[in-house]
């Protein structure tokens, strides 16, 4: 955390592709509880701001701090959890309570820790058909919702969720909202094209076409 409370503190961030530059000079900062959309139509660089916050992505100008540390980072990695899209990482031939099991083994220590989280979250969430399930079977929806369990493992600071009620149905994404209102600390950045996922968040970042 920063001296003056910040969780997340993005000051200049560029990021070119070639000779196409999508982020410019962008700045922004989140305490503890803030919920943030990103705001804007597909390709207009949302994405692209998640990605360099996540550490998947290196800016081409200007710095990501999370806690106080450079995103990448493994302190600060292990203070995101992440649900972006187009998501490729999970092993399609186990189910989906299998690959959450072994994403959790990256945030416990403990085998039987992670498998108390992962049973919780899927407790929680509802999702205890869809775990059942070969990845492989699932729809677009139901990994999401796969996605989402993911990114919830460990019980992270900042969560990274691109468009992440756009495949749910009204129960899933009330479902996803309840959770978020379960941790009223984190910090939850959200790109989204959706009306009325920005109206459940506290701040809306507008990004143009």
């Amino acid at each position: 955390m920063s001296n003056n409370g910040e969780l997340l503190s993005i000051e200049g961030l560029s990021r070119r592709f070639g000779a196409k530059e999508v982020i410019r000079s962008f700045d922004l900062s989140a305490e503890p509880g803030q919920r943030i959309a990103l705001w804007g139509p597909n390709g207009s660089g949302k994405s692209t701001v998640l990605r360099c916050v996540a550490g998947t992505l290196m800016p081409s100008a200007g710095s990501v701090l999370i806690g106080g540390h450079r995103a990448g980072e493994l302190a600060a990695r292990r203070l995101v959890g992440a649900s972006l899209a187009q998501e490729r990482s999970f092993y399609l031939r186990l189910s989906g309570r299998t690959n959450l099991l072994f994403f959790a083994r990256i945030r416990y220590d403990n085998r039987r820790e992670g498998m108390r989280a992962v049973d919780g979250l899927i407790e929680e969430l509802e999702i205890a058909d869809i775990a059942a399930q070969r990845v492989d079977r699932c729809s677009t929806g139901m990994v999401q919702q796969l996605g989402i369990a993911r990114a919830l493992i460990g019980e992270p600071a900042l969560l990274l969720l691109d468009e992440p009620t756009r495949s749910l149905d009204a129960d899933a994404r009330a479902r996803l909202w309840g959770a978020l209102e379960r941790r009223p600390k984190t910090v939850a950045l959200i790109a989204t094209h959706l009306d009325e996922d920005v109206k459940l968040c506290d701040e809306r970042v507008s990004f143009p076409v």
